[in-house]
């Protein structure tokens, strides 16, 4: 089985890592996981200031941060994984990436707020829910 782990560095994605280590490792024997994290872009006159070369290095730098926590677990665990990132909107690029990869499903952790506060604030994983044609599995 081949899963798109769409972290963002949260105590919320940590509870899906524990997941995937604790409970899907147990219920799969042929695990094929990819750690990936979706950076926010820069305004344009940020990026155009620091030069095509250091925002992407930043985006990279995000990256590694964001994803240490999972990548520390999954290690712990001995559970190959590789990883990478993008930049965009969340919820497109995870929804994409989980199409284009031909992943059988997409693991994220929901911070759980009330569906007020995902209304006023926004919610990635409703978002990805609702646009994603591959399964997602939310832990919460």
């Amino acid at each position: 089985m081949k899963v798109l782990f769409a972290s963002d560095g949260s105590e919320c994605s940590g509870r899906a890592a524990q997941y995937l280590v604790k409970s899907l490792r147990a219920q799969v024997k042929d695990l094929k996981v990819t750690l990936f994290y979706v950076d926010i872009p820069m305004l344009d006159r940020v990026a155009a200031t620091l030069g095509e070369l250091r925002v992407a290095e930043i985006h990279r730098e995000n990256s590694d941060e964001y994803l240490k926590s999972a990548r520390q677990r999954l290690r712990r665990a001995r559970i190959a994984f590789d990883e990478t990132y993008a930049v965009g909107n969340a919820a497109q690029c995870i929804s994409q990436k989980a199409v284009k990869g031909n992943y059988d499903l997409v693991l994220m952790g929901s911070h759980g707020r009330t569906a007020l506060k995902s209304v006023l604030l926004g919610s990635v994983t409703a978002r990805v829910l609702s646009q994603c044609a591959v399964p997602v599995l939310v832990v919460h």
